[in-house]
């Protein structure tokens, strides 16, 4: 595998970086994040990382937005969220008979890429540039979470190739292209390969919300192998529903803290 270039976080009083900023602005952040940890669940070793966790899936979601957030604004706070993360999910560094990527690397690559997808389901589609951008401000946040820079993606197309790798992993099918818009094509799984669609936990109202609009932002092939199939909103009712949101962080009703 290529030598990835290497990233740091912001130094105290630096402003954050523009594109992170904008796209983890406002309760879409946690709605693609609980999305992520849908497409972990299908795939059997992140399955067995994410089985680590004692966490509600909700509460999981809340602490990964967290650090997101603080990794572009708060580098102290960012490094004491990532170390509680990093004490919950154990060994990051699973490798399938040795393949790359780790499972580090397939985790983070779910998460950049739902982000984008979220955005792009909530009218603020990321201009290319932009998108491009985002991925290489994104590193940094993974390392903290003990991912080895060469093993994550530098660009969109590589984050796109990690997704396919995950599908892949999860169907078994042959490839079907890059996975970033929403709504790409997928076919059913057969009844006996799905996966039960995992409960969000004892959530607030919102939260919960959020948990049924991070199913609909699944691709197609995703929904397919949950059983029950979470339910579907075509563009616009996405969009409107997403607008909707209330503040996630205010009805979490705690702030993550180690």
């Amino acid at each position: 595998m290529p030598v990835r270039p290497s990233t740091s976080l912001p130094q105290a009083g630096e402003s954050p970086a523009g594109v992170s900023a904008t796209l983890h602005r406002g309760p879409v952040l946690e709605v693609a994040l609980l999305c992520a940890g849908l497409l972990e669940e299908l795939h059997p070793l992140l399955r067995q990382l994410a089985a680590h966790d004692p966490r509600p899936r909700w509460h999981r979601a809340a602490a990964a937005a967290a650090l997101l957030r603080a990794a572009g604004t708060d580098p102290c706070r960012a490094m004491v969220l990532a170390a509680r993360e990093r004490a919950v999910d154990g060994d990051v560094h699973v490798r399938a008979d040795g393949a790359d990527p780790d499972t580090a690397a397939l985790r983070h690559a779910l998460r950049v890429s739902c982000v984008l997808r979220a955005a792009t389901a909530a009218g603020r589609v990321p201009a290319p540039p932009d998108a491009q951008r985002y991925v290489g401000e994104q590193r940094s946040s993974a390392v903290l979470l003990g991912a080895e820079p060469d093993d994550l993606p530098s660009c969109l197309e590589e984050v796109e190739a990690d997704v396919e790798r995950v599908r892949l992993d999860a169907t078994g099918a042959r490839p079907a292209g890059a996975l970033s818009a929403v709504g790409p094509p997928g076919g059913r799984a057969p009844a006996g390969r799905r996966v039960p669609l995992p409960a969000l936990g004892d959530a607030p109202g919102p939260w919960r919300r959020a948990g049924e609009l991070a199913g609909a932002l699944l691709p197609g092939w995703a929904r397919e192998l949950f059983a029950p199939a979470p339910g579907e909103l075509d563009g616009p009712q996405l969009r409107e529903a997403l607008g909707a949101l209330p503040s996630l962080e205010a009805a979490a009703g705690f702030r993550p803290r180690p």
